[in-house]
C-alpha cells in the first residue's frame, strides 16, 4: 500500500487526486514510479488513440448521413466538443450543432503534469453538426515555440506563465486561433473554443468507463475550486461565443450531467469502450492496470445512473485522513452485475449500450434483455 505523503509534489495533480479515484487506486495499489510510467505510455500512444477515436466518428457520422447504418439509435460515436463522451449516431447532428453551432473548431490542450508545459493540441472540426476534420499537434512541434503576439511568450509556456487556467485558456485562444486560421484560413470566421486539461485528469475521464461516471467527473472537474476548495480548476474553456456546454454547468452536478446524457445516449448508460490498437498496447506494457479496472467492474460492479447522479465526495479537504478522504459515496452500492447479462469483461470493455436509465432502481432484474447493442460505431453489434 502506498500513501498520500509519498507523491512527489512536483506532480502538479497532486492536490486534485480526492477527485480522481480510478488514479488514486493505480497509485494506492502500484506506486508513483509504475504509475507515472503508465502516464508515459498513455502519452506516447496518444496519437493513435486519438486518431482510431476521430476517424471511427468520422467514418460513422459518414455512414448514418448515408442511410448505411440501420439502427443509429443502437450506434454510439463521439462527442467532438467533449472527447471523454460517447454519443448515439442519431444524435449527434443536433446535440453537436446545439453544443457547438452550426461551423465550429474546438482544440483541447492536455498539460504534462510535471513540467506544466503543453503535451499535446487535439484540434477537431464540425460543419453543420457532423465532424469532418481533425489534427494533432505533439510537444517536440516547433509550431509550440510561437509567440504570444503582444505577451512574447512560447506558446508551450504559457500554462506556465499564466499560473491559473481560465487566463491561460484565454491567452492560448489568442494564439491558436491565428494558427487555426493558418492552417484551415477556410473556416476563418467559424467559432472557436479552446479548453485545457491536465494529461492525468484525462486519463481518468477515458478510463471511467460508465458515460455517468465520465460526465460526473467532467463536472467535478470544472467545479474543483469552488465546490471542493482546490487551489484551481482541473480544465477551462474558452470560446469566442456564449457557450450552452458552459451555462449547463451553473445548473449544479444533477442537472449537468441528466441534461448531458439526454442529449447524447437519450439517457441511457453505456459503458465507454478503449480502442482495440490502444487496448492492447496497454495491456502489454502495464497488465496490472487492466487488472484494476476489470476488477473495478466486474468485483466491484458498475454503477447504476441514479447512483452516479446522487453521488457526493467526502470532505476532500480534511488533511487529518489524507488516504480516506479520496472515496466516493454513493446512496447504494448494490451496482450492476454485468454478469448477469451474460457479459465478460472483455465484451464490456469495446463498448456496451444498455437499456438502463436514470429511472433504472437498484435491485431491478438484470439479465441480458438489458443489452442493447455491443461495440461502437461501424463496428456495432446488435443484440435486440
Amino acid at each position: 500500500m502506498f500513501y498520500y505523503a509519498d507523491i512527489p509534489d512536483e506532480w502538479k495533480i497532486k492536490p486534485y487526486l480526492p477527485v480522481m479515484p480510478i488514479l488514486w487506486q493505480f497509485y494506492q495499489e502500484l506506486g508513483w514510479k509504475r504509475t507515472t510510467e503508465y502516464f508515459k505510455e498513455c502519452q506516447d500512444s496518444a496519437y493513435d488513440f486519438f486518431e482510431d477515436r476521430l476517424n471511427e466518428s468520422i467514418k460513422t457520422s459518414e455512414l448514418v448521413f448515408k442511410g448505411k447504418i440501420k439502427e443509429p439509435d443502437k450506434v454510439l460515436s463521439y462527442v467532438i466538443s467533449i472527447p471523454p463522451v460517447t454519443i448515439r449516431s442519431d444524435l449527434v447532428q443536433g446535440t453537436t450543432k446545439l453544443l457547438g453551432g452550426d461551423s465550429f473548431d474546438v482544440t483541447w490542450v492536455a498539460l504534462d503534469d510535471v513540467s506544466q508545459e503543453i503535451f499535446i493540441l487535439l484540434n477537431a472540426h464540425c460543419e453543420d453538426g457532423i465532424p469532418v476534420d481533425w489534427w494533432m499537434v505533439r510537444s517536440e512541434d516547433e509550431l509550440l515555440d510561437r509567440r504570444h503576439m503582444k505577451l512574447g511568450y512560447k506558446t508551450r509556456n504559457l500554462p506556465i506563465r499564466m499560473k491559473n487556467f481560465n487566463k491561460t485558456a484565454m491567452r492560448l485562444f489568442d494564439v491558436l486561433t491565428d494558427i487555426r486560421n493558418e492552417r484551415t484560413p477556410w473556416w476563418a470566421k467559424s467559432d472557436y473554443t479552446v479548453s485545457i486539461v491536465w494529461v492525468s485528469y484525462a486519463v481518468e475521464l477515458f478510463l471511467q468507463g460508465s458515460n455517468y461516471e465520465t460526465l460526473t467527473k467532467i463536472f467535478d472537474g470544472w467545479a474543483a475550486r469552488e465546490l471542493y476548495g482546490l487551489p484551481d480548476y482541473i480544465f477551462s474553456m474558452f470560446s469566442n461565443l456564449p457557450s450552452v456546454l458552459g451555462g449547463m454547468f451553473y445548473g449544479g452536478k444533477q442537472s449537468f450531467v441528466s441534461k448531458i446524457t439526454q442529449l447524447t445516449t437519450g439517457g441511457h448508460l453505456y459503458y465507454q469502450p478503449i480502442e482495440e490498437r490502444t487496448l492492447k498496447r496497454h495491456t502489454a506494457s502495464t497488465p496490472e492496470i487492466f487488472d484494476i479496472l476489470k476488477r473495478r467492474a466486474m468485483d466491484n460492479g458498475v454503477p447504476l445512473p441514479i447512483q452516479s447522479l446522487n453521488s457526493t465526495m467526502p470532505n476532500i479537504k480534511k488533511k487529518s485522513e489524507p488516504d480516506t478522504r479520496f472515496v466516493v459515496k454513493y446512496p447504494d452500492k448494490n451496482f450492476i452485475n454485468v454478469e448477469d447479462m451474460g457479459l465478460t469483461f472483455d465484451e464490456l470493455i469495446q463498448g456496451v449500450y444498455f437499456d438502463i436509465t436514470v429511472e433504472t432502481q437498484p435491485g431491478e432484474k438484470f439479465d441480458e434483455s438489458r443489452v442493447l447493442s455491443k461495440g461502437i460505431g461501424s463496428k456495432t453489434k446488435f443484440t435486440r
